[in-house]
């Protein structure tokens, strides 16, 4: 490409330069003339008349091609040279430029196939990406999308009793790992969630301090790294230490302690609240609910706010009628008493309530009476938080449901077809 345009120019340069040459020639043509106005005007046309048949020829020959610069200057210089021996010289460089041009395009065509050749063996030549070792700049989600992964399969319902599987609602994660439905119940949720994979990340780091092998270790600490860099998410600190220890011949399994801890950290804060407003974890237990349970709550509202299959059924009936955002704040409020009181995350939750469902104008306001909305709103604003903070808010909000939405659901066409399923 640069040549072509270098050989552009040049013939531009050419054409410009015959033109000045012409003109000056003319010029001491006129000063030597002496023949009449008349041979004058004739011999301007003639000269005018050469000029665009210079210019014809130029049009006509590709762009490729171009005189050699000292040759091409010497005749331009000479005033005595005639124009016919210029276009003659000119035609002669011009098919030596176009074959050089020739040769030199088809080693470039030649050069281009033979690497187009070689990049289709390539192609052919790779291996496939399942017997490849992972590349730790992989994004961790066209991993996960390559590798073939196994669903796990929800425990049948024979080996647990619904007083068991509700208890995972307010207990911790430790509780819900330690219990084995409980865990298996968990992988299900994380495999749907496209995380399953921090839950194995754990139990691999037990199973890593337990092996006696150091071989065997060592094999697991490499693939736990792996892991690290591909699918699970740590950061940079904790990745840093695995691999300074790694590289040593007895490597310390203390060096994904840091991992370790983040990962966990993952599963209790993001995941674990989650899975228990799961549809999965709510399906689960409604295959255990009994029928005692569904037909207690025709005659105490709190048995209904109490049971987690119940309130999913009512908000599913306050949805129909525009109304779920009280039962919303409800839960909201119940999770904000479950964090440790007068603690940062405590703060920083019921803030994020009072902008969600008390600030006016939101999409899932809740009316409350102006001046408990003041009171809840000044105690956020002099971080006076603690677990009392939404208690008046609360019961407003109770006596509101079960005024007239509680009578309406034990009426409603969720409730009734629920009781029917339920044995």
């Amino acid at each position: 490409m640069i040549r072509l345009n270098y050989i552009h120019y040049r013939e531009k340069n050419y054409i410009k330069q015959t033109r000045l040459y012409i003109m000056w020639r003319n010029y001491v043509g006129e000063l030597q003339c002496t023949s009449s106005p008349s041979t004058l005007t004739s011999a301007h046309t003639s000269q005018e008349n050469k000029v665009s048949g210079v210019e014809e020829v130029k049009q006509n020959t590709k762009p490729e091609v171009s005189l050699s610069t000292t040759t091409e200057s010497n005749l331009k210089i000479n005033p005595l040279v005639n124009n016919k021996e210029l276009e003659d010289f000119k035609k002669q460089e011009l098919e030596k430029e176009r074959e050089q041009s020739e040769d030199s395009s088809n080693a470039n065509t030649t050069s281009s196939t033979n690497n187009s050749n070689l990049s289709e063996k390539k192609k052919q030549s790779k291996i496939p990406v399942a017997s490849t070792k992972m590349n730790p700049a992989t994004n961790m989600f066209e991993m996960s999308s390559k590798a073939e992964r196994k669903a796990p399969s929800l425990p049948p319902i024979d080996d647990i009793e619904y007083p068991r599987a509700a208890s995972w609602v307010s207990g911790t994660l430790n509780e819900l790992l330690d219990d084995k439905i409980g865990k298996q119940v968990f992988m299900c949720f994380l495999f749907e969630c496209l995380a399953e994979e921090n839950l194995t990340f754990v139990d691999d780091i037990k199973r890593l301090k337990d092996l006696k092998s150091k071989d065997e270790r060592k094999a697991l600490m490499q693939e736990l790294l792996d892991r690290c860099t591909t699918t699970v998410n740590v950061s940079s600190k904790a990745l840093q230490l695995i691999k300074k220890e790694i590289v040593k011949d007895d490597p310390d399994v203390n060096c994904f302690e840091l991992a370790d801890k983040e990962v966990s950290k993952l599963l209790e804060n993001d995941q674990f609240p989650r899975f228990r407003r799961s549809t999965l974890y709510l399906e689960f237990l409604e295959q255990l609910l009994p029928k005692a349970y569904a037909l207690k709550w025709s005659s105490s509202f709190e048995a209904l706010l109490g049971n987690q299959v119940g309130r999913y059924y009512f908000r599913k009936f306050l949805h129909n009628i525009h109304a779920e955002e009280n039962l919303r704040f409800w839960e909201a409020v119940v999770e904000f008493r479950s964090v440790k009181n007068k603690s940062p995350a405590m703060s920083n939750l019921g803030k994020n309530i009072q902008q969600q469902f008390l600030r006016e104008g939101t999409h899932n306001e809740v009316f409350l009476p102006f001046g408990l909305r003041q009171t809840i709103e000044k105690k956020i604003q002099q971080k006076d938080v603690d677990i009392t903070l939404f208690d008046e808010a609360i019961k407003h909000v109770e006596q509101v449901l079960k005024n007239d939405p509680y009578v309406r659901f034990l009426q409603s066409k969720e409730y009734l077809d629920l009781l029917e399923k339920l044995k």
